[in-house]
């Protein structure tokens, strides 16, 4: 199976840990191409983002390596519906590495707009999300 290249909530070690039980190997990588959005859906804001393609742009986050297949369908299962998961190539140490990513549904781009933070998820969401995943 492909790594699995997370930008987003699967950043942080609390939640990936919830949600596997353990710590999959993991290292810096880079998705071009790609930008992380903030998700709207008409005044409200989700706390988590969403990739999708645009020219020049590039998404910073980790590839997480040997995972099994049982923690790819918990993976799956985390991601909703409005994602698709998607075959891109990284680039780790100036090395390409083929990968999965969750790309937003392209039927729902309307909703993207602006840069999701991650700091901003640290301080103002985090507790509260790792409260509602237990």
């Amino acid at each position: 199976m492909r790594p699995l290249f997370v930008y987003g909530t699967l950043l942080f070690p609390e939640i990936l840990h919830s949600l596997l039980g353990r710590l999959p190997g993991s290292s810096e990588a880079i998705l071009p191409g790609y930008h992380r959005f903030s998700i709207h859906d008409g005044a409200d804001v989700r706390p988590y983002p969403a990739v999708f393609p645009r020219h020049g742009a590039e998404v910073q986050g980790l590839l997480l390596s040997g995972l099994s297949p049982k923690e790819h369908t918990i993976l799956d299962a985390y991601e909703d519906e409005d994602y698709v998961k998607t075959a891109v190539s990284v680039l780790q140490d100036d090395q390409r590495v083929e990968a999965s990513v969750y790309v937003w549904r392209a039927g729902k781009r309307g909703q993207l707009r602006g840069v999701w933070d991650l700091e901003q998820f640290r301080v103002q969401h985090l507790d509260a999300y790792l409260r509602h995943m237990k």
